[in-house]
């Protein structure tokens, strides 16, 4: 890929948005090419160049997995990342870095371009509280989290309906009532047979 263009953002409009960074690799001598679900403009691709030097402000607010508000320019073959604000990165560990990094695989795998998808990333942003609020979740609970959440992704996609034996387990709120995980966990073999059928189903 040819060098991208650093640009004087005074030339462009900047846009600041709410956004999961999902994915980095290495860009140039120095850069990063990061993968932002954002909340407005969908999954973006974005440049931030000199931001693995010790230098750099950015460096600490562009870590795989972190939420933030992002403000980009729009270039030509790419975004420009210009800066960054309240940024929280998720600092889990274990089993819990774990989930959040196969939430961020999942989406990685599903979204496709840039197109804004404001309910999704509410989701996303309440599964990273959930997280961030209960470090200690046993393993079943953790594995109930986790298809809840493949379950709501895929829904608010498209790729999963609203059927009679799949609606409490799609309300923004379930998360933070603890009968509907425990009946969650009850039916964790069922929703988990919706996931599967739907992933082999979209070919992606």
């Amino acid at each position: 890929m040819a060098p991208f263009s650093d640009s004087s953002s005074a030339m462009h409009a900047i846009h600041s948005t709410p956004g999961f960074i999902i994915d980095s690799r290495a860009y140039g001598e120095a850069g990063k090419l990061l993968s932002i679900f954002t909340r407005d403009f969908g999954l973006i691709t974005a440049a931030a160049q000199g931001i693995r030097l010790e230098k750099s402000k950015l460096r600490y607010s562009t870590q795989d997995y972190s939420f933030g508000t992002f403000s980009l320019v729009r270039g030509k073959e790419l975004w420009r990342l210009t800066s960054a604000s309240d940024v929280s990165a998720m600092s889990l560990r274990g089993r819990d870095a774990e989930l959040i990094a196969r939430i961020a695989l999942l989406l990685r795998r599903l979204l496709q371009g840039e197109e804004a998808h404001s309910e999704l990333f509410s989701r996303v942003e309440s599964f990273r509280s959930f997280l961030r609020d209960n470090p200690e979740l046993d393993q079943e609970k953790a594995n109930t989290i986790e298809s809840i959440s493949a379950l709501q992704i895929l829904h608010a996609l498209g790729y999963i309906g609203g059927g009679d034996d799949l609606a409490e387990f799609l309300e923004p709120a379930c998360l933070e009532d603890s009968t509907t995980l425990e009946r969650a966990e009850t039916k964790r073999a069922s929703i988990n047979r919706h996931i599967n059928k739907a992933l082999k189903e979209s070919h992606l």
